[in-house]
């Protein structure tokens, strides 16, 4: 079941070049579009089992603290696109520390620039996105939240990990030109019993870890 589901994990170049990504001293950041994004459940053949709507309308039937968290849960995980170093897997950062790095994007730098919590800070390459030269840009198109349930009880470290399907593109900033489009096909992160830990590890473990691999 290990095996089967890290196979049905897709991140492939669709068109582009990812070259530039080797020029050291260079910044990029991440920003994650979920307003298209569908909640669903996947079966093992990654077909959907099930449909819960759009992220709002999935949050609110989760009740008020989910609608209040989902705000921050969001930074959280841009935040840690820019880890230097992952304790699970490898993140894009640390396959590609000779050429360019990810740093926090705006969203994060401006609410957390004059935090005093150094352990936020301490993980993340910390530099002000207004000096990066290209952008990430993910497009969820399906995101299956997984279960917390699943995971504690699972037999595999991914059972109950959170998949996501969509298009990540990248983009010089100054410019605005699309220079690579990426697809993300059922991507799946570890298990956890924390949503945001599902989500994380998905977005910075299996999907920018892996696009680390792409570059040539």
């Amino acid at each position: 079941m290990t095996i089967s589901s890290f196979l049905f994990a897709e991140v492939k170049l669709e068109s582009g070049d990812l070259s530039v990504l080797k020029q050291a001293g260079e910044y990029a950041y991440v920003e994650i579009d979920w307003s298209k994004a569908q909640v669903v459940e996947f079966d093992r053949s990654n077909n959907v089992d099930k449909s819960h709507g759009t992220v709002d309308q999935y949050n609110k039937a989760q009740g008020a603290d989910w609608v209040r968290d989902w705000p921050e849960l969001k930074r959280f995980i841009v935040n840690c696109t820019a880890w230097e170093k992952y304790p699970a897997r490898a993140c894009f950062n640390k396959k590609n520390k000779k050429g360019t790095l990810i740093t926090v994007p705006p969203v994060v730098w401006n609410e957390y620039a004059k935090t005093q919590d150094d352990d936020l800070k301490s993980h993340c390459i910390w530099v002000d996105p207004a000096k990066a030269k290209y952008k990430f840009v993910l497009t969820v198109t399906q995101v299956d939240m997984g279960s917390g349930t699943a995971s504690v009880f699972g037999m595999s470290m991914n059972t109950g990990g959170a998949i996501i399907c969509g298009k990540l593109k990248l983009i010089d900033i100054k410019t605005g030109k699309q220079l690579a489009v990426i697809s993300v096909d059922h991507c799946k992160g570890i298990g956890n019993y924390s949503q945001r830990t599902r989500l994380m590890d998905v977005v910075v473990g299996e999907i920018l870890g892996n696009v680390a691999e792409l570059i040539k």
